[in-house]
């Protein structure tokens, strides 16, 4: 980065620090201008496009906090980037807080090395005038990413869609990031992660649900019993340390449930809106519990199996569906990766990816679950064992066919801004969309030779439509309409989706499986993120195998259970349903820990109490079956070849 044109601005007290940190930018180029007064600092920002504030958090007249708050009240449309430090408030707590208010790039402690502040200024390069989504996933074709490439990256970026984090979060446990990143909503809610060498060591979401006593009680640590013991002795302390205590736990199990709470709060902030990143690059302390890089692959494979949707996973990978998919130097067939539920649930396809193939191939083995498959392959781009060739690689015209014609008949009857969030860009404004498009058209294929055949038509058809669609995106007016009317009928279809679940919950009460599958499908298709789809789903599949002995939907049924997300696992609805999956596999003894976790986490629940009844009256059944056996059939039992 040249700094030719840099301006810093330093805020600091101690007369020969700030001089120091004045001189060491001056000898790098960069104009450098330092105060140790607030006030005057304020007038040195206003005379000079300053583009880094470097600040003491104690100054004689305000916080330093304070006066970076007082600047951005003042310079609202200024894009300044904030160094704080300081020698006495370098606690845990402060640095979170005050890097959460300030948005800052870095929290030094003071004594710090020179070079750190030169290394931030001097490798925070000037953000590409281009979409989040293009700088995050250009990695997704680049076969190797040094770590420098990958942090230059992670700077580049201020806002991305909820869906895009678990690809953050790896990154920054993959350059062994220490800091804190905090995520910002539109709703003004803010999510703070605290990194130490990359491993993920505090989530503060503002989501306060603890799960902690759900979580104990369904991992079998204690029962509801110890806890309301635990809770009835007059202490202060939570309840984790109450049940130690008392005895009634171990240490090594709360250290486990309070990384699984991480792992709940972490998919929390995985959400379908776009959020605002800020990652403050500081010395954090390696603590436990704490998310390591092998848990951290087992949390990113559930969140990216149950938090993304299949919509938008979709419009990402749409640009990239002709290419060949490559592996990388780490895909081996012993990575753990490939030995995750997604991956498995698609037989054979670590050797496909070996032969070569597209994910519009892919697409075309009607064995595979299609939600199975943009996830897998999510996963595996995301862990960096694969990527695509940076060109489409259509085989024969005939495919390059079949690839437009689903195209032109997903976007049938669509309007301009429809077309643009089908590709996915819809979101971006009309410069960024128009942009985006020249990327995504050389992915419909090279020009056909025969002017006269029906691919040359498609083609130069579909050119023409994603044209016209970007053109018509730069009406900001009808931009603004189309954007109010999809949330209108977003939240209309929520609540119609809302009644729809409830009357399914009902049915599958009164074993109506076949009328709750139909009104759980409608309900997806409404709103595909809905709490706890995929369970009642489960539940109805479940219950339809069990009347019809359809044996092969089980393995629907697994996929349906890989996308519950972590936060919907905790009450007693999710191992009921595990109960009926167990019962069904003809695992008794699971079926029954099951419904007993189930009844364990609400006593109320008739239809597992009706449903253990029924399993503990087949396990009586089956014992005296062995007790009225003579002991030769008892002993030929044991011996019978299965």
């Amino acid at each position: 980065m040249s700094t030719e044109n840099v301006r810093a601005l330093i805020i600091e007290d101690d007369s020969s620090l700030g001089e120091a940190i004045q001189e060491a930018l001056k000898r790098e180029g960069i104009n450098a201008y330092w105060t140790s007064r607030p006030e005057e600092g304020i007038s040195l920002f206003s005379s000079n496009k300053v583009e880094f504030v470097i600040v003491d958090c104690l100054l004689p007249q305000m916080t330093g906090v304070d006066f970076v708050m007082k600047l951005r009240q003042m310079n609202p449309e200024s894009k300044f980037k904030i160094i704080l430090m300081s020698g006495i408030y370098t606690d845990k707590t402060f640095i979170q807080e005050s890097v959460k208010k300030t948005q800052a790039l870095s929290f030094l402690k003071k004594p710090f090395e020179l070079e750190q502040i030169l290394s931030l200024v001097k490798t925070d390069e000037k953000k590409e005038e281009l979409p989040a989504r293009k700088i995050l996933y250009q990695i997704f074709s680049k076969e190797k990413v040094t770590n420098r490439e990958k942090k230059k990256m992670l700077e580049s970026i201020d806002e991305v869609s909820g869906f895009d984090l678990p690809f953050i979060y790896s990154l920054l446990a993959e350059t062994k990031s220490s800091g804190y990143l905090n995520i910002y909503s539109h709703d003004g809610s803010v999510s703070g992660l605290a990194f130490a060498n990359g491993s993920i060591v505090g989530v503060d979401v503002e989501d306060r649900q603890t799960y902690l006593g759900e979580l104990l009680i369904q991992s079998g640590y204690v029962t509801p019993e110890d806890i309301q013991k635990a809770l009835k002795n007059k202490t202060n302390k939570r309840l984790g340390q109450a049940l130690i205590q008392s005895n009634l736990m171990s240490p090594h199990a709360l250290d486990l449930m309070m990384t699984e709470q991480m792992n709940i709060r972490l998919s929390k902030t995985i959400v379908d809106r776009q959020v605002k990143l800020n990652f403050a690059t500081s010395d954090v302390e390696l603590i436990s519990p704490s998310i390591d890089s092998d848990l951290l692959l087992n949390y990113l494979h559930d969140w990216i199996a149950s938090k993304i949707s299949v919509s938008w996973l979709k419009s990402l990978y749409m640009m990239w569906a002709g290419h060949v998919i490559i592996p990388t130097v780490s895909f081996r067939y012993d990575h753990p990766a490939l030995r995750m539920s997604l991956v498995e649930s698609l037989d054979g396809l670590a050797g496909k990816i070996k032969d070569s193939t597209t994910l519009s191939q892919l697409l075309e083995i009607k064995d595979y679950n299609q939600a199975a498959l943009y996830k897998a392959l999510h996963f595996l781009l995301t862990k960096g064992l694969i990527v695509f060739s940076t060109k489409a690689g259509f085989s024969n015209e005939v495919e390059q066919l079949n690839y437009l014609q689903k195209i032109s008949a997903e976007i049938q009857g669509k309007n301009a801004f429809e077309i643009l969030e089908y590709v996915g860009i819809g979101s971006l404004g009309a410069g960024n969309a128009e942009q985006l498009l020249v990327d995504f058209l050389p992915n419909l294929g090279t020009e056909p030779t025969n002017k006269e055949s029906e691919l040359y038509k498609l083609w130069t058809g579909l050119h023409a439509q994603f044209r016209q669609a970007a053109v018509s995106s730069r009406d900001g007016t009808s931009r603004n309409k189309f954007k109010k009317e999809t949330e209108k009928n977003d939240a209309e279809a929520k609540i119609r989706a809302t009644k729809l679940v409830e009357e399914a919950r009902h049915e599958l009460q009164l074993n109506q499986y076949q009328k709750a599958m139909d009104k759980i499908t409608i309900a997806q298709k409404l709103s595909p993120q809905f709490f706890q789809s995929n369970i009642y789903m489960a539940w109805a599949k479940l219950g339809q195998m069990e009347t019809r002995k359809n044996f092969n939907r089980l393995k629907d049924i697994e996929i349906d259970l890989m996308q519950v997300p972590p936060d919907e696992r905790y009450d007693a609805l999710y191992p009921f349903v595990m109960g009926l999956y167990y019962r069904a596999k003809g695992d008794i003894i699971n079926a029954k820990k099951s419904f007993d976790k189930a009844l364990a986490l609400d006593s109320s629940f008739i239809v597992a109490r009706r449903e253990l009844g029924k399993l503990e009256a087949q396990l009586k059944a089956k014992k005296q079956d062995i007790f009225n056996m003579d002991l030769g059939q008892v002993v030929a039992g044991f011996f019978k070849k299965r």
